[in-house]
């Protein structure tokens, strides 16, 4: 294998070098855009549903712990205060991943359902939906 004179091997071209064209480089980005597309749309859509689980599950929480209010109080029709409701909750009461900053509607009121602002209310306890959330 001689050298020429530019750093070329003889019979090889500056041109013939091997490498991947420009559309198929292009090709392969779309592929890996799309993909990538898809993929953060589920976990997107995979943090909304862990978010209304979760919602779902703080007021089961809330209505277990106002049924355990009612057994302690007969008669009641509300709890006071949240000072009052707070030792019927071993970690705090909880609020809703999507609204930290504020309480679930209905929380001291004893004859309604607790509703949460972002995902409703509870529609049916042992199928654990919930309803589209009402402007109250």
């Amino acid at each position: 294998m001689r050298l020429t004179g530019r750093g070329l091997r003889a019979g090889k071209s500056r041109h013939s070098i091997e490498g991947f064209s420009l559309v198929e480089l292009l090709v392969v980005l779309a592929i890996i855009a799309a993909a990538s597309t898809m993929i953060t749309t589920a976990v997107v859509r995979a943090l909304q549903q862990q978010d209304q689980r979760a919602c779902l599950t703080n007021m089961l929480t809330i209505e277990a712990a106002k049924d355990e209010y009612v057994r302690d109080h007969p008669g009641a029709t509300s709890i006071p205060d949240i000072a009052t409701f707070r030792p019927y909750f071993r970690f705090g009461i909880p609020r809703c991943p999507n609204n930290p900053n504020s309480d679930y509607v209905n929380l001291l009121d004893l004859t309604k359902p607790v509703t949460c602002s972002v995902h409703g209310t509870i529609k049916g306890l042992s199928g654990g939906q919930v309803s589209e959330a009402s402007n109250q």
